[in-house]
């Protein structure tokens, strides 16, 4: 009696147990993120946040389920869910996508904000290099750092206000990147393109940073970094 009164209490355990949703947030900003996350579990969602790759054959935003989802309000509250928030699902789907399989009371929550392949978009980490300077008239240099600080040098160039030459780096919303200096008086935006050239040896994968609007203390120019493919 003991033990079909513990398996009872564990089968309503499970039955009232919260989806979980595996929200793949590598092509999401931060902001996004949050509010995504914040709107689900308003709803009672388990939301689990991941920066995982997405399968290859994933080039739209899709929700991938388990059979086993408790309920068939759970999709259909997902899914109004997130088309309140303007994110629109063209694909819903059983099971699995490349190797991402879903079992038990789960879903698989894959966003790509319209117009953006996922092949298209570059991360943080892809961002992490030393880039020269290009349509300027002075010589200079950024360096983007992995712990998302930079560092600006000119060569022969004294600045009475050298505070902007050191500071943070982020991506608040792709495909734009925000600089901000060190005491946090100076902002800097570029957009980031990424594109490939071909020269006499072979093809070059170019990232750019192009400058979004003029700054006084800011130089004018476009950092570029090439990479042989």
């Amino acid at each position: 009696m003991k033990i079909l009164s513990i398996a009872l209490i564990c089968f309503f355990l499970l039955s009232c147990s919260s989806t979980k949703v595996h929200l793949y947030s590598r092509y999401l900003s931060e902001q996004q993120t949050d509010k995504i996350t914040k709107t689900l579990e308003e709803h009672d969602f388990e939301v689990i946040a991941n920066t995982l790759a997405f399968p290859d054959d994933v080039q739209q935003s899709t929700l991938l389920y388990s059979p086993f989802v408790k309920g068939e309000d759970n999709l259909n509250i997902l899914i109004d869910s997130l088309e309140n928030l303007g994110w629109r699902l063209p694909i819903v789907k059983p099971l699995f996508a490349g190797n991402h399989y879903y079992t038990k009371n789960s879903v698989g929550l894959l966003l790509l904000p319209d117009g953006l392949k996922q092949s298209d978009k570059l991360l943080s980490q892809d961002l992490v290099n030393d880039y020269e300077a290009e349509k300027c008239e002075i010589s200079v240099k950024l360096r983007l750092n992995r712990d998302e600080t930079y560092q600006l040098s000119y060569s022969d160039v004294p600045f009475s206000q050298p505070e902007h030459l050191t500071g943070k780096w982020h991506i608040p919303s792709y495909p734009y990147i925000k600089l901000v200096s060190a005491n946090k008086m100076w902002s800097f935006y570029f957009e980031i393109q990424k594109k490939t050239d071909i020269d006499l040896v072979s093809k070059v994968e170019i990232i750019e940073l192009k400058p979004v609007d003029k700054h006084h203390v800011f130089p004018y120019c476009s950092f570029t970094y090439g990479v042989r493919i």
